[in-house]
C-alpha cells in the first residue's frame, strides 16, 4: 500500500470464443503500463559520468517512473467438429518494449504453436512448442562495454537470451495432469562466453480437487 503506483490499461478483441461457434477463434490485446516509482539508470550516475568508470560515484541516476507496451495475438488454425476455442491448432505471439535506460531487458517477444485433443482416445491432452527471444537493453550492453574498455569485463557484453521449449500436457485422470518440459537455452544471462548454452528438463504435476 506504501509503494508508488503501477497502472495497467488493455484493450482487446475476441472472436469465436464461445462453445456453440463453429468459425475460427481469435484473440488481440494491446496494452500498456506505467510504474509512477523511481528506477535506476543502467549506464550513468548521478553526475552524469559513465558508472564502469573509476571516477563514477557508483550511485546510479535515477529516472521518474517506468513505462511499457505490449501486445498478444492468440489464432486458432483448426477447429475440430463440435471443438471449444482452445481445442484443435493453434498460435500465439507477445511482444513487448520498455525504455533502454532503465531497464535490464527492453525487448521481449515469443511465439508458438499448441495441439489440443488430437491424440485419439486422449481429448485432454496438450503439445505445445514455443520460442522465447529477449534482448538486454542498449544501455545493459552498453555498460558491458565500458566495463569491458575499463579492464572489468573479460567477458562479452549482455547482448540476448533464447529459448526453445517443448512441452505435453497429458491427463492422468480428471483433475490431475503431468506436464513433461524440455527446454534449450541460448545465451543465459545474456552471454554465450560466461555460460554456456544450457538444457532443462522436468515434470510438473497439477492436482485439482
Amino acid at each position: 500500500m506504501h509503494d508508488p503506483a503501477l497502472l495497467y490499461a488493455e484493450a482487446q478483441f475476441r472472436k469465436n470464443q464461445r462453445k456453440d461457434d463453429t468459425g475460427l477463434a481469435s484473440q488481440l490485446k494491446i496494452g500498456g503500463w506505467s510504474h509512477l516509482g523511481q528506477f535506476n539508470d543502467q549506464r550513468y550516475d548521478v553526475n552524469g559520468i559513465l558508472l564502469a568508470s573509476p571516477a563514477s560515484t557508483g550511485v546510479a541516476a535515477l529516472h521518474r517512473g517506468n513505462y511499457g507496451v505490449y501486445g498478444i495475438v492468440d489464432q486458432q488454425l483448426y477447429r475440430p467438429k463440435g471443438g471449444d476455442a482452445a481445442s484443435g491448432i493453434s498460435v500465439y505471439t507477445r511482444g513487448s518494449v520498455s525504455p533502454s535506460d532503465r531497464n535490464l531487458v527492453d525487448a521481449y517477444i515469443d511465439g508458438g504453436i499448441v495441439f489440443a485433443g488430437l491424440v485419439p482416445k486422449r481429448p485432454d491432452d496438450k503439445f505445445g512448442a514455443a520460442i522465447i527471444y529477449s534482448r538486454f537493453s542498449n544501455s545493459v550492453h552498453a555498460f558491458d562495454r565500458d566495463q569491458a574498455n575499463f579492464g572489468a569485463l573479460a567477458t562479452s557484453p549482455r547482448d540476448y537470451e533464447a529459448n526453445l521449449e517443448l512441452t505435453y500436457v497429458a491427463q492422468v485422470v480428471p483433475g490431475w495432469t503431468l506436464q513433461p518440459v524440455y527446454t534449450y537455452i541460448w545465451h543465459p544471462s545474456g552471454t554465450g562466453i560466461r555460460y554456456p548454452n544450457a538444457q532443462i528438463a522436468g515434470v510438473r504435476s497439477i492436482v485439482k480437487f
